[in-house]
């Protein structure tokens, strides 16, 4: 099942396998592409949420919120910052 994230006026849906997550637009600090993929965040460990598969994949994209940091593996980096970037 391909990963599907979308953006609307509200709020941003990340659907991915079974998972389904929405973030409130308000609560998104930053978006970000990260090309250091064998990095950890500074973040505490339990504040993140890892989506994607890291197989194969060489892009991350980093979208930080009030309370949670999101890495988001994928290999459309440039179509998923521009859906989250609008």
């Amino acid at each position: 099942m391909a990963m599907t994230i979308t953006k609307n006026d509200k709020e941003v849906n990340i659907k991915w396998r079974v998972a389904d997550i929405t973030i409130p637009n308000e609560d998104i600090v930053s978006v970000k592409e990260d090309t250091n993929i064998y990095a950890a965040t500074d973040e505490n460990q339990e504040n993140v949420v890892r989506i994607g598969s890291t197989f194969g994949k060489t892009n991350r994209i980093l979208l930080e919120t009030k309370d949670k940091s999101y890495i988001i593996y994928t290999h459309n980096d440039k179509k998923i910052l521009n859906e989250l970037n609008k």
